[in-house]
């Protein structure tokens, strides 16, 4: 097993000066082709709840999901008091949260499109993390940046990049903790350690389940093994890092029953329901995880098939660090095979293993080196055959990847639904309607998912400024890149430079998303959000009569004011729903009650509130908006 190694000891691994440039340029470039995909709205449910408790949080302090009741309510478990909350970690709603506060005193900016960003400069910096991690492990700056390269453009991460799940901010912040122990085991520097502990709290705040993987980044950092020892325990731990790298660890832990508590007044309850529970076949999960048509990791990335070779060489050079992701990899591929929902809903491959993907494609290094710096012995013709082989599995994955970048994977499940009624499942195991030919018959103007980009009834509208800012941006980093790889001296100054302009050119990009037609909404919900904003006081509540509207209240609505967001369906007026009511108009003074006439159909709830409720202001806007302000006490 490979040694510790100490200050003295003369192999101490160091990056050159020029790795730290490599690595922020390397980010910036794949963040400047995030931006570029870059979608800028939430179409999951779980985004939704966890965006959710960010505008909860930031606007009044408070962590309830009530903007969309009715649904929500639904999918988590429910809460004593009556309101909806998240069931998932705070963690991305929190990693999210400055974006959400720039957007929020910016106009130009839309409340939802910003913080998406998130999960592009989370992947981007896992990126850098993969170059880093790489180079301590003695690769090549070749080798080293071809791996985050292939993590970047040619696995599902890309397609994540533009999602608000919880899987981007998993995968940077469990890769980022093992990188700064990786780095701890070279230079045995307590603030490595430090960093390390705050960035797996953040994992297990996103992600509950990863307080599981705590014992396994203990092991590898700070344990070591003496056989040698001769009436000793060979086991030899420091305890003293041990206690530093916990500490953080214990503050989240801490942090999250706390979060329980508010949430549903038991630390202990989380939010989900009774019958969400790892009772699934194992056996279906994993293959349906890592070979399926539909979700399966190696048919989605192919190139991941040089892992066996990667695992060979590190056996022989990094034993540690490869227990270590092969116990990481096996601990998510059989928690999330036994889980009910192994498949994850509608999303682009195995959504639930996209947190292992970097450390799968750092395994894959040593085949690169060997494509890249072949020894003298190896036949040229050979030599040439495995190059053609894998660059073909890298043009698959990236094609693959590129399927999902273009079209959402929601797009393909509506067009999938009209002609197959079993759709989740068929495009899961049947090779035909899988993903990755689906999204390519589908693959045209009306269809693709980028910012840039809008399809109306007049043709398609391309935002020329915003591409070209964009492009900007890929080129700029890719320059800077290029020159820093050559072995060119870059500055503080040329490093921070860089850094400024690539998030001014992002800003002015994202000032040209302010809103998104498909987020609904229209002239008359415009007005009526801007007369609630100048109108509304803090301490009154909105009720949104239909919840398909609040999409486009989640990223235009800048009131502060609580607001729910209750379903327009007559047959959802039912107890729990009037029960709620009822308490609302017990506990403020002034209610602002929002409907439309779109639909023609019953509206029990406005009959109800015009029944028994005082009206104090009646306003009406284009297409049927309408907004009454309630006094009911």
């Amino acid at each position: 097993m490979k040694q510790p190694l100490n200050h003295n000891t003369a192999s101490v691994i160091r990056c050159v000066p020029s790795d730290a440039a490599i690595a922020i340029f390397l980010a910036l470039f794949l963040f400047g082709v995030y931006l570029l995909t870059f979608s800028g709205r939430i179409t999951s449910s779980d985004g939704l709840s966890m965006f959710a408790v960010t505008e909860s949080a930031m606007k009044r302090g408070d962590v309830s999901t009530d903007q969309m009741w009715t649904f929500f309510g639904t999918k988590s478990a429910p809460a004593p008091d009556g309101e909806a909350y998240s069931k998932y970690g705070y963690g991305a709603a929190l990693l999210a949260a400055p974006l959400y506060a720039l957007a929020l005193r910016v106009p130009t900016f839309g409340l939802m499109a910003l913080p998406v960003l998130a999960s592009a400069i989370a992947i981007a910096a896992a990126g850098a993390f993969v170059y880093l991690a790489a180079r301590r492990l003695e690769f090549s700056i070749a080798v080293s940046l071809a791996a985050a390269l292939l993590f970047g453009l040619a696995t599902p991460a890309w397609t994540y990049a533009k999602e608000f799940w919880s899987e981007p901010f998993a995968l940077a912040t469990l890769f980022a903790a093992f990188y700064f122990l990786l780095r701890y085991r070279a230079t045995w520097k307590t603030r490595d350690v430090l960093f390390a502990g705050i960035l797996l709290g953040l994992a297990i705040a996103t992600r509950t389940t990863n307080i599981l993987l705590a014992p396994l980044y203990a092991l590898y950092a700070f344990a070591e093994i003496d056989l040698s020892a001769r009436g000793n325990s060979p086991l030899r731990i420091r305890w003293r890092a041990v206690g530093i790298f916990l500490f953080p660890i214990l503050l989240c832990a801490l942090s999250i029953l706390f979060y329980n508590y508010i949430r549903f007044q038991n630390p202990f309850t989380t939010g989900y329901r009774a019958d969400e529970d790892f009772s699934n076949n194992i056996l279906l999960g994993a293959y349906g995880l890592l070979f399926s048509p539909g979700k399966g990791l190696f048919v989605y990335a192919p190139f991941l098939a040089a892992l066996p070779f990667g695992i060979w060489r590190f056996s022989k050079t990094h034993r540690r660090e490869l227990f270590f992701v092969l116990a990481l990899a096996i601990c998510y591929l059989l928690l999330f095979s036994a889980w009910y929902y192994w498949w994850g809903g509608t999303n682009w491959a195995a959504r639930f293993l996209v947190p292992t993907l970097p450390f799968l494609v750092l395994l894959c290094a040593p085949f690169l080196k060997l494509l890249i710096e072949a020894p003298p012995q190896v036949s040229r013709f050979a030599l040439y055959a495995l190059r053609f082989v894998f660059a073909l599995l890298v043009a698959l994955s990236f094609v693959n990847a590129l399927a999902g970048v273009g079209v959402h994977a929601l797009t393909y499940r509506l067009a999938l639904l009209k002609n197959f009624p079993n759709a989740d499942w068929d495009a899961i195991f049947q090779p035909a309607l899988s993903p990755l030919i689906g999204h390519w018959r589908i693959f045209k103007p009306t269809n693709l998912e980028f910012a840039w980009l809008r399809v109306n009834a007049n043709g398609a509208q391309v935002d020329w400024i915003a591409l070209a800012l964009s492009f900007g941006i890929v080129l700029f980093a890719l320059y800077l890149l290029a020159r820093a790889t050559r072995g060119a001296r870059m500055s503080r100054a040329a490093l921070w430079s860089g850094i400024v302009l690539t998030i001014l050119l992002t800003l002015a990009v994202m000032s040209r998303y302010p809103d998104d037609p498909r987020l609904g909404g229209n002239e008359g919900y415009k007005k009526l959000l801007a007369t609630i904003q100048r109108e509304a006081l803090a301490q009154d509540v909105l009720i949104l009569n239909d919840d398909a509207q609040a999409r486009y209240f989640f990223n235009t609505n800048r009131a502060s004011l609580k607001w729910y967001g209750l379903s327009r369906d007559p047959a959802r007026w039912d107890a729990p729903t009037q029960a709620l009511v009822t308490r609302l108009g017990q506990e403020y003074a002034r209610v602002w009650f929002v409907y439309d006439d779109a639909v023609a159909a019953p509206n029990p709830m406005r009959d109800w509130l015009a029944e028994n409720w005082a009206q104090a202001r009646r306003m009406a806007f284009e297409d049927g908006v309408t907004l009454v302000l309630y006094a009911p006490r």
